[in-house]
């Protein structure tokens, strides 16, 4: 029975997850694309998962999964730098990654419940939540954002990545931690804030494809 390298899987994981994520984060109802809504108008939001529920679970599934199976790639990719240039830095990245990705799973799960909480009886309960998740999820864009500001920076530190291509990844870690500080501050710049966000992802996720891609070739 054949098998695969830990290297080779870590770097169909970096490709394959991130992926994933970004595609069902930018289709989740309230989101990008489906029945837009503004983060800041948490009734807005939770009415348009309400009114996609099947979408809504499915990317409330599929996003957490597709984050894990990045961290996973991504946990491999720092322990390649181990003993070299870079590695004490990325380290220091990997567990601010980790926690935002937990929260967005928590989110994730609850939004789920959310989009099938249809009884008046929970009355204003729904939106209340939905503030939680707001906060939670600008929470993990600060914290994803300062972990892919120091990974990528790290990485731009060796030999065998392209650094110019790390220093852009590193720069939008750096924007995406700032729009996360000033969309929780500020709540009528959060909407804004949010896009550029997802642009801030959508430049990582290809950062690490083609990171992923390379790791899967090295063997």
């Amino acid at each position: 029975m054949g098998t695969i390298s830990v290297n080779k899987l870590a770097g169909y994981s970096m490709v394959v997850g991130p992926i994933l994520a970004l595609v069902c984060y930018f289709i989740t109802p309230g989101g990008m694309f489906i029945d837009t809504a503004n983060p800041a108008a948490p009734g807005e939001v939770v009415a348009a998962l309400q009114g996609n529920a099947t979408l809504a679970g499915i990317t409330g599934i599929l996003v957490p999964v597709g984050l894990i199976i990045f961290f996973s790639g991504l946990s491999q990719f720092v322990a390649n730098m181990s003993g070299g240039n870079g590695h004490a830095i990325a380290r220091l990245g990997t567990p601010m990654v980790l926690i935002a990705i937990i929260g967005w799973v928590v989110g994730s799960g609850i939004s789920i419940g959310l989009s099938n909480a249809t009884d008046p009886v929970l009355g204003a309960g729904p939106v209340t939540v939905q503030i939680g998740i707001t906060a939670v999820s600008t929470l993990g864009t600060i914290l994803f954002g300062l972990g892919a500001m120091l990974i990528a920076g790290a990485a731009s530190l060796r030999d065998e990545n392209n650094s110019y291509l790390a220093y852009v990844a590193s720069l939008a870690g750096v924007v995406a931690a700032v729009t996360g500080v000033i969309g929780g501050l500020n709540s009528d710049q959060l909407e804004l804030m949010t896009m550029i966000g997802g642009i801030c992802f959508l430049v990582f996720t290809i950062w690490s494809v083609i990171i992923g891609l390379s790791m899967s070739s090295s063997d």
